[in-house]
């Protein structure tokens, strides 16, 4: 329910944007056909299949062994909430944040949009037992759209952290018996694939407008930034 809160409170959050719309249709457009997202969902794809097969045994194992310590556990579960806020102040008090904003509002709604209706649409069971939303792991996306929206903004010295963080999410998950390997893969590369494809569309909106302007014998060049 949690998400489902979330994600209504972006889609009325984007209601009130002008040009959210377009925006939205554009990076879904971006998150498929861009070669580089072709090849990560592709290896995403092959990867899950792979860990599907093993899903069981390796689940087996880490009821039986564990995969990390409770208190890393315990942090990554909560660091799949926690994260997403962190971003959301660090924008909301950044240069050029109502682009920033819309970056993520938009891509966060179409996240949990695609989450959601795999989720709901597969029905697998978690390995738990509790219901049947168990793929893809909604934590895991959200926390690798959280480290990729960080990459395509701050670069490297950011996101590269980030990235390692939403790791210790994705495999809290495993630990706590909320989620195979599986859904944690595909839950990565999904949150991955649309983080970059509305990147692109957020590097385009936020790149100068090269203009010249004629002055006498010379030509003026100018940078407009959109608003």
């Amino acid at each position: 329910m949690r998400y489902i809160s979330i994600i209504l409170i972006l889609a009325s959050f984007l209601a009130g944007q002008s040009g959210s719309t377009v925006y939205f249709k554009d990076g879904l457009t971006e998150t498929v056909p861009n070669s580089t997202n072709q090849w990560l969902l592709i290896g995403g794809m092959i990867g899950t299949g792979i860990a599907y097969k093993y899903d069981d045994t390796f689940n087996d194992y880490v009821q039986n062994n564990g995969l990390m310590p409770h208190e890393m556990a315990v942090f990554g579960d909560h660091w799949g909430i926690g994260g997403q806020l962190l971003l959301w102040g660090v924008l909301a008090t950044s240069e050029n944040k109502n682009e920033k904003l819309r970056y993520a509002s938009t891509a966060f709604a179409a996240n949990g949009l695609l989450t959601y209706g795999l989720k709901f649409g597969v029905g697998r069971n978690r390995p738990n037992g509790k219901n049947k939303r168990s793929f893809p792991s909604g934590h895991t996306s959200n926390s690798f759209l959280t480290a990729t929206i960080a990459q395509e903004i701050y670069g490297s010295k950011i996101g590269i952290p980030a990235y390692i963080l939403a790791g210790v999410t994705g495999l809290s998950r495993i630990h706590d018996n909320e989620h195979y390997l599986s859904d944690v893969i595909f839950g990565a590369v999904l949150g991955m694939a649309v983080g970059r494809g509305f990147g692109q569309i957020y590097k385009q909106s936020s790149s100068p407008i090269v203009g010249v302007i004629p002055q006498g014998q010379q030509l003026k060049v100018y940078l407009i930034w959109p608003l």
